[in-house]
């Protein structure tokens, strides 16, 4: 049954258009349809759509299965028409729309010209022209003749060669060699594409300015009649920042090996995992220990504890390893024999991404022979301090001995001068009273003389009464006796001085003994200065008596302290020599030290370091 066909302008575009029922008739054509079938849209509204063609079956087949199966694609009919304009081959592309029961589908069917051999052509043309955008977008391209000679570059080529188009056309591609591959991997390249074979690779070129890039290359050889290469096309991907990743990498790698290898026949290696199970052992490892490597592996790594070690010293090292911190100490080792021997280790922990050891290295070099030496020195001093004590003790008790001695014979001598001076005076002549005067003297300074000695001898048995000292009040006790037995014109400067722990008596001397001597060797100074002061060091107070005396010769500061050691004539600076000595000895006694500086003709510095109160 015939019924109106509304015609649809325009729509899909240029291509004839169908609308179909799912008994096969047409609801709507538009114009391209009207033309390509020769019958105007009232004629084929309510028409069969099987009908319009040659092969009826073949266009109601073609219905069935876009009903069946929602599309058909390039299915071939002709019109059946006696118009030249629609007796020609057409492709249909058919569709169904709506769901559900096929008598409420419609079908569309669009009719469009086969694709003649010119339209293949530029299709092909569009297609390669594509391509090539696409490859010249996206890679470094250049073409070559068969000798190597550059026929043409693209724009990636030339920005990363450097080289500008004109210098690169007509020349050899030599022109971007680095000299970086050996002359047979450049041969076996030519030999592979001589042949019209592919080939493929990564190669090290060098730019216009001297830097060089890397380019993976595919190299495809475009071959005659013949099946011989007539140009090639190179096809190239930068791939200077991975080649520059994978030479440090492997420079890193080629150092973490050396490493490795020094560390191995330097050292004393053992890996375990964080629970302290052995993983790995090198050769160093297994000698000391006298384990074999297969006796270690998997085992705990208290396999060499010696026991030496108190629980608190294997806990703490535990403590600072299981928080991620390196430690570091001196270990005690039990071998396989029962042996022991000693290890200067470092333990690092490896951490992983949450910050926590997964296993620990521990680098040990072996400090036996030192530990061994260490302990023979031990007892050695010992020993000495033993026996120097003893022979001091003997030497000052000796001392002691004949300074007492000494004193009967001296005052026999002082008593018979003193009878000479006041009972035979007159008799005397000039040179008999100089003579007379002469032995006063020197007997006078021989008991000087013997009083430092004694003193000397008694300080060795004295024992260091420890108390809380305000040294600017024993200095200025000093500074008062001095002035009162001595004369002198020095100037004494005092700055605020630092309180120290020490035996009051003993160091009263030390500053007395220190202070006179200032005083006495700036004596010829038109202007005598003495400074006294004081500075906190490590750990220790630092009192100097500084004057602006003679001073002495640096190369002779090791006489400073010695019994009866004199840098200076008794002529110019009176005194026996054992001044020093008894400071040296009272700062010994306190753990402190004692120590001087000058320049001839400027004076000197005298220091002494005391340990703070809470140190001594």
């Amino acid at each position: 049954m015939k019924k109106n066909t509304t015609i649809v302008p325009g729509f899909f575009g240029r291509e004839p258009f169908f609308c179909i029922n799912a008994d096969g008739c047409i609801n709507d054509v538009n114009h391209a349809a009207e033309k390509i079938s020769g019958k105007p849209a009232v004629e084929l509204g309510g028409s069969y759509f099987k009908n319009l063609f040659t092969e009826p079956q073949k266009a109601e087949e073609m219905l069935h299965r876009v009903l069946t199966e929602g599309a058909v694609s390039n299915c071939d009919l002709s019109f059946n028409s006696n118009n030249e304009e629609s007796n020609k081959l057409v492709l249909l592309n058919a569709f169904c729309h709506n769901e559900g029961d096929n008598k409420e589908k419609i079908v569309f069917a669009i009719a469009s010209p086969p694709e003649t051999e010119e339209g293949r052509f530029q299709k092909i043309l569009k297609e390669i022209a594509d391509y090539k955008y696409a490859l010249d977008e996206s890679s470094i391209v250049a073409i070559t003749d068969q000798k190597g000679i550059i026929t043409y570059v693209n724009d990636n080529f030339c920005s990363i060669s450097k080289f500008n188009r004109t210098e690169l056309i007509g020349m050899d591609h030599e022109i971007i060699n680095s000299g970086h591959h050996p002359k047979e991997f450049i041969r076996n390249l030519w030999v592979t594409i001589a042949r019209g074979k592919i080939w493929r690779g990564e190669i090290k070129n060098k730019a216009k300015d001297g830097t060089f890039y890397w380019v993976d290359t595919t190299i495809v050889p475009f071959v005659n009649q013949d099946n011989k290469p007539y140009k090639y096309l190179a096809i190239r991907a930068d791939i200077t920042s991975r080649k520059v990743v994978e030479e440090n990498l492997e420079t890193s790698l080629k150092e973490t090996s050396d490493y490795k290898y020094a560390l191995d026949e330097s050292s004393i290696v053992a890996i375990t995992d964080q629970k302290g199970i052995i993983k790995y052992a090198n050769y160093n490892f297994c000698k000391i220990s006298k384990f074999s490597y297969e006796e270690l592996i998997g085992k705990d790594h208290r396999i060499i504890n010696s026991g030496h070690h108190p629980k608190e010293f294997i806990r703490n090292l535990w403590v600072t390893i299981a928080n991620g911190k390196i430690w570091r100490g001196e270990l005690k080792n039990k071998a396989k024999d029962g042996t022991f021997y000693w290890v200067d280790t470092t333990i690092i922990p490896f951490l992983d991404d949450n910050g926590k050891p997964y296993q620990y290295v521990a680098i040990r070099a072996d400090i036996t022979q030192r530990k061994q030496v260490e302990e023979e020195i031990i007892v050695l001093n010992e020993e000495l301090e033993k026996r120097v004590k003893e022979r001091t003790e003997e030497i000052e008790s000796f001392s002691y001995s004949v300074s007492h001695d000494l004193r009967g014979p001296l005052r026999a001598v002082n008593g018979y001068a003193k009878i000479l001076e006041e009972d035979y005076n007159n008799i005397f002549d000039t040179e008999g009273k100089r003579l007379l005067g002469e032995i006063q003297y020197n007997a006078k300074k021989m008991g000087t003389l013997i009083d430092d000695l004694l003193s000397f001898a008694r300080l060795g048995r004295k024992e260091v009464q420890g108390s809380v000292i305000d040294m600017n009040k024993l200095v200025a006790t000093v500074i008062r006796d001095i002035n009162q037995n001595t004369t002198h014109h020095a100037e004494i400067k005092i700055k605020k001085l630092l309180p120290v722990k020490a035996d009051y008596v003993l160091l009263e001397h030390v500053m007395n003994n220190l202070i006179v001597n200032a005083i006495k060797y700036s004596s010829k100074k038109e202007r005598p200065v003495v400074e006294i002061k004081s500075k906190r060091g490590n750990r220790e107070m630092i009192y100097s008596v500084i004057d602006n005396g003679v001073g002495f010769e640096m190369e002779y500061k090791h006489k400073l302290f010695g019994v009866f050691q004199r840098l200076h004539s008794a002529e110019d600076f009176p005194g026996t020599g054992v001044g020093l000595a008894i400071a040296y000895r009272i700062i010994e006694k306190h753990n402190g030290k004692i120590w001087a500086v000058s320049t001839p003709g400027k004076g000197a510095i005298f220091n002494f370091s005391l340990p703070e109160i809470n140190h001594l």
